[in-house]
């Protein structure tokens, strides 16, 4: 069967919307992606498909996820503001360690699944992967390199540099940094860096799965579900921001992607609310629109494996 690999884009809590569409992937073998990569709230859901979480499982911890416990947490905040490293106005601490319970502690390289899990180091203008060992040793650099070229001093072009990280195995501190949204959350120290919200630079990590070998990408957005029709507060603010800067390259990634698109219906439901269960329906629905063109892709994928024999 054909390496298939997914790209989870952010959305905050509308999140949840994308294990709608891993449940629509699931009812398939042959549509089962061996290869994940995930963004901010995209992240999230990609470690615990990584991590073998059963469907079940996945929906439970969405309907029983609560925003001020697992994410926010008032006594981390306090400590900032004790300790005078106000970054960002929240801490969000509590979202690592509860994604670490969820996945038992398991490491990158404990997975079955490969995961890649994308953080901004603004300081030092990277894009930073966290990814295995055998995941890293294997990354294609030049597609890494076509969505994200690095700067050109000689012709005095800026860019971004790719740093892959395979020697970290607290998958939580990495969800945890790819979650930081600038001006909300306190940026996430790790190897010296200080790491904020991966779609700063890639909101849809489709060039990352390609470039981990998937010959067949799905690439899923929720960009537009950031941007609010009334700002009310902080975050409302920073998701919009975040969602209008990188519609440019919103794009670009679903057009990279064999079947790109973005789930529809989400956008008037809250960013900090998780509690809204018709979420996995909407992802569900939207994923089984573009089955058939999967199915479609994959037999001509076979068919030209099978006339090169």
């Amino acid at each position: 069967m054909k390496r298939i690999g997914i790209a989870l884009g952010g959305g905050g809590a509308k999140g949840f919307a994308h294990i709608g569409v891993i449940k629509a992937l699931r009812k398939k073998e042959e549509f089962l992606p061996s290869i994940i990569a995930g963004t901010s709230a995209g992240s999230i859901v990609a470690t615990l498909y990584a991590s073998g979480l059963a469907q079940s499982k996945l929906e439970e911890s969405a309907m029983e996820f609560d925003w001020f416990h697992d994410v926010i947490n008032l006594m981390d905040t306090a400590k900032l503001i004790v300790g005078r490293k106000m970054g960002g106005l929240l801490s969000n601490a509590s979202l690592g360690k509860t994604i670490n319970e969820l996945i038992e502690g398991r490491g990158f390289n404990d997975l079955e699944t490969e995961l890649a899990i994308v953080a901004t180091d603004i300081e030092n203008r990277r894009r930073v992967i966290f990814t295995s060992e055998r995941t890293a040793k294997n990354i294609n650099r030049e597609e890494l390199l076509r969505f994200l070229p690095e700067p050109e001093p000689e012709n005095s072009k800026p860019g971004f540099s790719t740093l892959v990280i395979s020697d970290f195995e607290d998958i939580g501190k990495a969800v945890q940094a790819s979650c930081a949204v600038p001006g909300v959350f306190q940026p996430v120290e790790i190897g010296g860096m200080k790491l904020l919200d991966g779609g700063l630079v890639d909101q849809i990590p489709v060039d990352v799965v390609r470039a981990m070998g998937a010959e067949v990408t799905i690439g899923v957005s929720l960009a537009l579900a950031t941007i609010r029709e009334r700002i009310s507060n902080p975050m409302d603010a920073a998701g919009s921001v975040l969602g209008i800067l990188g519609l440019h390259q919103v794009r670009r990634s679903l057009d990279l992607a064999d079947i790109g698109f973005q789930i529809s219906g989400i956008e008037k439901r809250s960013s900090i609310n998780p509690k809204q269960y018709e979420l996995l329906q909407l992802g569900e629905s939207e994923m089984e629109r573009h089955i058939k063109a999967l199915e479609l892709i994959l037999e001509i994928h076979n068919k030209e494996e099978i006339d090169t024999r």
